[in-house]
This record gives structure tokens, sequence and C-alpha cells, in this order.
């Protein structure tokens, strides 16, 4: 069915060369892209409205030029790959900031734990949505930090292509026949391991009463951070890793090339992009 949806697909509507110079203008870490990749990403970010619904949620209004920005990052990563990699996403939905999303857990005695947290992005799995925060998604475009809100969320879904997001995406045969998924789980697992300790050496020079409410204790985060060569949100997890890594990789590369080469030319193989 996917080969005669690829055969007869109708032609994406065109996007306005005026909204999309606007767009891209507007995201520093597009500008290392040539006239042939901005055209090719162009294409996909149309047949990716085309196909995928971008809606507003808490009285957010989605515009063409929100809806394009986001189509344009979220279509970075698959720029050599496929729009396949997103056939498992319902849509994406937009509020117009961090937005309270229920948890529960259920711990090792059976007890079951529910709290409220506000987010400011998520990525469904089974088919669900991505889910963004605009006014957190915008700020990643003022900041040159290696922060980037869409593409980690997107880089989440297609993590989830290999059967639940774990750090270890789906290898397609048509372009990842040059990856060794053992080198693969080796290289990210070390980098992990050693991202960790890290953060660890990071959160023991903040102050025994650290409090995320106190504006002065988040400076000393950030500035203390700035030694990481990537956001240290990516300790949390094997999963949180791959994608903030991703985030690195397209928006500030150099600090992930110099910390963890291999990761970093695993990423070029996979995403088969090479970045300055």
């Amino acid at each position: 069915m996917k080969l005669f949806n690829r055969l007869f697909r109708r032609a994406a509507p065109a996007i306005d060369d005026a909204q999309w110079q606007q767009a891209v203008q507007g995201m520093p870490f597009l500008h290392r892209l040539d006239a042939d990749e901005l055209a090719r990403l162009k294409s996909l970010a149309a047949r990716f409205l085309d196909s995928h619904a971008v809606s507003g949620a808490g009285g957010f209004e989605v515009g063409n030029d929100v809806a394009l920005c986001i189509a344009a990052q979220a279509c970075l990563p698959v720029l050599n790959l496929t729009l396949e990699l997103y056939d498992d996403m319902a849509g994406v939905i937009v509020y117009p900031a961090a937005f309270v999303v229920r948890h529960s857990e259920v711990d090792e005695a059976g007890v079951v734990h529910e709290w409220e947290a506000a987010m400011a992005g998520e990525a469904l799995d089974a088919g669900g949505a991505v889910v963004l925060s605009w006014e957190d998604a915008q700020e990643d475009h003022l900041w040159d930090d290696g922060g980037n809100l869409v593409i980690h969320e997107f880089v989440h879904k297609i993590d989830m292509g290999s059967g639940g997001a774990n750090g270890c995406p789906p290898f397609l045969a048509a372009f990842h026949a040059g990856i060794d998924p053992a080198r693969w789980k080796a290289a990210f697992s070390t980098a992990y391991d050693d991202f960790c300790t890290r953060v660890d050496a990071l959160e023991r020079r903040l102050p025994p009463d650290f409090d995320e409410e106190n504006e002065h204790h988040l400076d000393l985060y950030a500035e203390l951070a700035q030694a990481l060569p990537m956001d240290p949100y990516g300790a949390e997890a094997p999963a949180e890793f791959f994608a903030v890594a991703s985030e690195a990789f397209f928006a500030r590369p150099a600090p992930l090339r110099a910390t963890y080469p291999q990761v970093f030319e695993l990423l070029e193989k996979y995403y088969r992009q090479r970045v300055r």
C-alpha cells in the first residue's frame, strides 16, 4: 500500500516563496544548507503539512508561519531519509506555552504514584501526536546553545519506530546499511555514561538548597551547563541522550563533535548529512 501511495501521491500544495524565505531566515541552523538542500527541505515541508495536521490547543491559533516553521524543523532530520519515519504520528498539537501533563508510575511495591508536570514538549508513542509549546520552540531560535525543542520531539518519534524510544532508532536498509548496530550501541552507551558523570559533577557544584524557582540558582546552573557539549537533560535516559545529541548535531555541532566524535560520526551516517 505504501508503494501505491508513493506512486500515485498527489502533489502537495506549494509553499509561498516569501513565507519560506522568512521562515529560513528566522532559523539560523538552516543557513548551512545549500540551495539544493533548502529546495528539498521546502518540498518535504509541503508534503509534511499536506499529510499531518498542525493544530492549536489552549487557545492558540496556528497560522501558516507557525505551521511552516514547525514543518521545516521536523523535516530537517529526514531531509536525506524518508517522511515515512513519521507515518506513526497522528499530527502536531501546539500550545501557546508550557502545558500540564498528568503522569502515573507504578513502583516496585505496586503502588501507583501520580503527579502533574509542566512540559515544553512531548512525543506520544503508538500513533500519538507531537505536542509542543510555541513559546519554548521560539526561544530556541534566540539562543545559540544547541537546543531545539521541535527537532528533539520529532527525533523521539523517529526513535519510536524501533519499538519504543530507547536511543537506538530504526536502521533502514535503503539508507543505513553501513551502520553497525553493535557499534552504535557501544558508542552511545559509553558517551551516555560519560555525560551522566559530567552532569553529576555539575550538580555537585550547585547549592545544597538548589531551588528551580530561584532565579540566581537557575543562572548558576545555566552558567555551569555551558561547559557541557549539550543540554544536561540528555542525562535523563538513553532516549533523551539520543534526542539531545541530535539537537546539538543540527543546531550547534562543534562541542558535540569535539567531545563525542564517535557519536557525531554515527549521527552523520544516520541522518546522512554533513554539518559544520
